[in-house]
């Protein structure tokens, strides 16, 4: 199966490209408070053409600093302006690896200081944080990093119906099955479904120490 984060189509005018990421990080470094307290929680993702587009793709290691660079810068003005109301919050990058792409910073307070807190598993590999990849980038060390499961969730009866209408077959089913890493059983409206995780990769939950 191809890899959908591939880069083997050719991107050109970097240049622009880098132009990119200003723009990007201009758009989110000022915290809408007044969003936030409607809503109490936010996140800026990385809206990059043409890495984040309906098909993804991540981009080059080099690329990836200077969005991270941008992603800290971010997440320093966040910090300042929660820091400015005196109450509890929730501020966090969340570094995907190897997809980088889905990368995001998040906040969150009030009735959802918390909401953000099960998001993903916590992750039991003996790691460290793939500070090699990210040299050099400004402000990097001041980050603690939990590490954590970046996963993708099967629902049996989905599963089923893929059988039904010919996308997948039991080989397929009973392989997914295997790969997973837990098999959990969640309750619905409908019912309870019976639900496989499995593993694709890291996701890095980043904080100031």
């Amino acid at each position: 199966m191809a890899n959908p984060f591939s880069n083997k189509k050719k991107i050109r005018g970097w240049k622009r490209r880098i132009k990119q990421i200003e723009k990007w990080k201009q758009r989110y470094i000022d915290l809408d408070m007044e969003q936030l307290c409607r809503n109490y929680k936010d996140h800026a993702k990385l809206w990059i053409d043409p890495f984040y587009r309906l098909t993804r793709r991540n981009p080059p290691i080099w690329y990836s600093r200077l969005i991270l660079a941008g992603m800290i810068e971010i997440y320093q003005s966040w910090s300042q302006q929660m820091q400015s109301l005196n109450e509890p919050f929730y501020l966090k990058i969340w570094l995907w690896h190897p997809n980088f792409i889905h990368s995001q910073i998040v906040v969150a307070f009030r009735e959802y200081s918390d909401y953000y807190n099960n998001t993903f598993d916590k992750s039991n590999d003996l790691k460290v944080f793939p500070s090699h990849l990210y040299k050099r980038v400004p402000g990097l060390e001041e980050f603690k990093w939990e590490l954590a499961i970046d996963s993708v969730d099967y629902w049996l009866s989905d599963l089923q119906e893929d059988i039904g209408m010919g996308i997948r077959t039991d080989k397929d089913i009973e392989a997914i099955k295997s790969k997973a890493y837990k098999c959990e059983t969640v309750k619905t409206s409908a019912g309870n479904h019976t639900v496989y995780n499995v593993k694709v990769g890291d996701v890095w939950l980043g904080e100031i120490r």
